[in-house]
This record gives C-alpha cells, structure tokens and sequence, in this order.
C-alpha cells in the first residue's frame, strides 16, 4: 500500500492497464481511507483527465496513479525529438565557396 498520499492539484499519470492509461491529469479530491497497520493509508484521487471526451473527473485508486513533475521527461524526450527533426529539415544551402 501507499504511505504518501499526493495532495489535491497534484498533476499525476494514470499507470493502471485500462482505457485512461497514460492519459495525465490533475487531482481534484482526495479520499483517504486509513490502513490497518500504522502509518499506513489508503486512497481514492478524483482525477480530472485531459485528453479525453468525458468531461467529469473519474476515481483512481492510489496505485492507479502516479505524480508528473511540471515538464515530466516524456514532455522533455517529446520536444528534443521534434526539435531535432526541425533541425534536420532545414534545406540544405549551399556555400559559395568552390
């Protein structure tokens, strides 16, 4: 089980195998449900999902999530690639030295 438990606004990525994975979205409630043992909790996020057509935000188990950072490294890996591509599509343009 998960000891941390992320705070509303949180951003996070859905890891859990189903429809919404790898979707990312923002938490908007939590619902803490405390363990059995000590220091230990349980989780529900009500996560607003971007990139999908359904417009309420949808209950994930704590383990169905996980937290993204401002500009995750997929953002970064993403943007490397295509600037990299730009690069490489310039035209080529000959020098007039012969």
């Amino acid at each position: 089980m998960n000891n941390h438990v992320l705070p509303a606004g949180s951003r996070v990525r859905v890891i859990s195998y189903g429809p919404f994975r790898e979707l990312k979205g923002t938490i908007r409630k939590v619902d803490t449900i405390p363990g059995l043992e000590a220091g230990e909790a349980f989780c529900f996020y009500l996560v607003e999902l971007e990139g999908t057509h359904i417009k309420e935000p949808i209950w994930f188990e704590c383990d169905e999530v996980e937290l993204v950072d401002c500009q995750s490294s997929d953002d970064e890996r993403d943007l490397a690639g295509s600037l990299a591509s730009t690069r490489h599509a310039t035209p080529f343009l000959p020098s007039n030295e012969h």
